[in-house]
């Protein structure tokens, strides 16, 4: 049980920073519990830590693995959770409770965030919290039936079928990406943050996903799978997946050089191949993006799962 009474760097000093040596722990504690949501993917929440300026944190306590980021600057700190506690139990939303009150007293927060949450943790979170709790957006996470898209057959997928034809005249060497590879594929990424940067003021995965590059050599090859794709003898686009749970996976980074038309399609197909021993995939939010949304909508998505940010009020 952490001891609320002492000061922040104490909670810090009694958790584990998240690296890539934590995955089997973390996987171990979330077998079972069935959560499809686009975060529980671990690469992603290892990559998510950006350490010092953003780091994230597991503690063990109540009964629940418990994950936590520490924003701070010259000029801010803040304490909120990724994710609720899991499993979210009774002892565990009284553990948030107190976590509020102890970053109230500490950073004078007036409420603390949990940036992912899905709707059954929201449902406990609203019956506890009650009007505590308010929901600041929410996020669609599009889910595809992965061997649909792999036969890509009928009027639905003639825009993918077209995509996918037209690359593979281009005879495209796909592979798995090695660490070799990683300079040819961070200049890509580079060239894309040019590229995108002029078109959108935002670009939220760019960290993450250089982070994910200089780290994907750290995960076991069972928990984050990598490709890469060449045409002409140049690295032109890259990709990361793995397992949520046995059945569901996640489409968790895919950068391709904009420049060839059809190829993001392309290899967004040839990783669904890859992906054939799950039956869904978990493609994320569109972020908003109107082309983003259209082009994820030519995959034709079996279903959606929604995910929300909560504060609650210290």
């Amino acid at each position: 049980m952490i001891n609320f009474s002492t000061g922040i760097s104490d909670l810090l000093n009694s958790s584990d920073l998240l690296i890539p040596e934590l995955t089997n722990r973390i996987k171990n504690n979330l077998h079972g519990i069935g959560k499809e949501s686009w975060v529980y993917f671990i690469p992603f929440l290892m990559s998510y830590n950006l350490f010092p300026r953003r780091s994230l944190y597991l503690l063990e306590d109540s009964g629940s693995d418990i994950i936590f980021q520490h924003l701070k600057n010259d000029a801010h700190e803040k304490l909120d959770l990724i994710v609720p506690p899991f499993p979210l139990t009774v002892k565990s939303l009284d553990w948030i409770d107190t976590f509020s009150s102890f970053v109230s007293n500490q950073l004078n927060q007036d409420s603390i965030r949990i940036i992912w949450t899905d709707s059954c943790d929201m449902n406990c979170l609203s019956d506890y919290f009650g009007n505590r709790l308010s929901v600041e957006k929410k996020q669609i996470e599009y889910q595809y039936d992965i061997q649909s898209v792999v036969d890509m057959r009928g009027h639905d997928f003639r825009d993918l079928r077209k995509a996918v034809n037209k690359i593979k005249k281009l005879s495209p060497n796909f592979r798995e990406m090695e660490y070799k590879d990683i300079g040819r594929v961070m200049k890509l990424l580079k060239d894309w943050k040019r590229s995108q940067g002029r078109k959108n003021d935002f670009l939220l995965d760019w960290g993450y996903t250089k982070k994910a590059l200089l780290t994907f050599s750290e995960f076991s090859k069972e928990d984050l799978y990598s490709w890469c794709i060449e045409i002409d003898n140049k690295t032109v686009g890259f990709a990361m997946a793995g397992p949520i749970t046995e059945n569901t996976a996640s489409f968790f980074i895919i950068k391709t050089d904009v420049s060839i038309s059809g190829l993001s399609l392309y290899l967004r197909w040839r990783v669904f191949k890859e992906l054939a021993q799950f039956s869904l995939l978990n493609d994320a939010s569109d972020l908003g993006i109107p082309g983003l949304k259209q082009h994820k909508m030519k995959l034709r998505p079996s279903g959606y799962n929604t995910t929300y940010t909560v504060s609650i009020k210290c």
